[in-house]
Order: C-alpha cells, then sequence, then structure tokens
C-alpha cells in the first residue's frame, strides 16, 4: 500500500524539527562539557545527535523513493 502524500509545508515543518534538535544537542554537549571539561563529551553528543538526524534524513528519503 503506497504512502498518502506528505501535507504542503511539511518539509518546512521537519526542517525546523530537524534545526530545534541541533540546538537541543548543542545545549546537552554545552552540559556535558561543563561537568569536567573533556572535549571529548561534547563531541560525542553531538556526533550521536548528528547520526540520528543523518538516520532520519536517509529513511525520509526511502520513503520518499518507494512512493
Amino acid at each position: 500500500m503506497p504512502t498518502p502524500p506528505a501535507p504542503p509545508g511539511a518539509e518546512k515543518i521537519i526542517r525546523w524539527i530537524m534545526v530545534a534538535i541541533v540546538i537541543w544537542g548543542a545545549i546537552l554537549a554545552a552540559g556535558a562539557w561543563t561537568l569536567n571539561h573533556d572535549v571529548r563529551r561534547p563531541i560525542m553528543v553531538m556526533g550521536c545527535v548528528l547520526a540520528f538526524l543523518g538516520f532520519w534524513l536517509a529513511m525520509l528519503r526511502t520513503l520518499r523513493r518507494s512512493s
């Protein structure tokens, strides 16, 4: 069964959600850094945030390609 088409403006909303996730990740990374000022902690947090967003984008592209 094919997926229904996305409503108008859905891509813009998804972009805003992704920007909010990056900001949230930056806040978490800053908090991780203040714990003991180890630069590896914020790198790990932002790496996980970016990996999540990359996976999400890949899934959106495969969904869009299959419909």
